[in-house]
């Protein structure tokens, strides 16, 4: 079974002791339309801190209080996942001081705030307290339509 099926984001998230990593996997057909300027290994080294931008303002993971999370930017690559060109970023989601990082809420619209049909699947990749077998991610739950955010518990799974 294919992680995802192809025109899907992938939002892979892995916890660490108190931050999380993420890995979104963007389609380049669909983000090219939501971002409004052709995305493909040509153009990203013209377009990678617009789109560096873009990603940034539709991320926003909060803790259950409301209070934001620091999201910061690693890096960006066209990839090939499942026979098709992605755009791969990397992101890192730190909590606010005394927020738990095991139960927030991931406010996320990328591409989806323009393709109302794009679906967003959200699955736990890794997590060092609690081991999942490898290439085997927990799908938490998806973001498509009208949810553009989902609650994110590591403990239920």
């Amino acid at each position: 079974m294919s992680a995802h099926a192809m025109y899907q984001t992938a939002v892979l998230l892995d916890f660490d002791d108190n931050r999380v990593g993420a890995e979104l996997q963007l389609p380049v057909d669909r983000l090219s339309i939501s971002f409004r300027q052709t995305v493909d290994a040509e153009h990203l080294p013209l377009e990678k801190d617009s789109l560096r931008q873009y990603v940034l303002g539709h991320v926003h993971p909060v803790a259950q209080d409301g209070r934001p999370f620091i999201v910061e930017f690693i890096d960006q690559a066209i990839q090939t996942v499942e026979n098709a060109p992605y755009l791969v970023v990397h992101l890192m989601l730190t909590p606010p001081k005394g927020a738990s990082v095991g139960h927030f809420m991931l406010n996320y619209d990328v591409i989806a705030h323009e393709i109302v049909t794009h679906v967003v699947l959200i699955s736990i990749r890794s997590d060092k307290q609690h081991p999942i077998p490898a290439n085997d991610p927990v799908l938490l739950g998806m973001i498509r339509y009208t949810k553009l955010s989902q609650d994110i518990d590591r403990m239920k799974r």
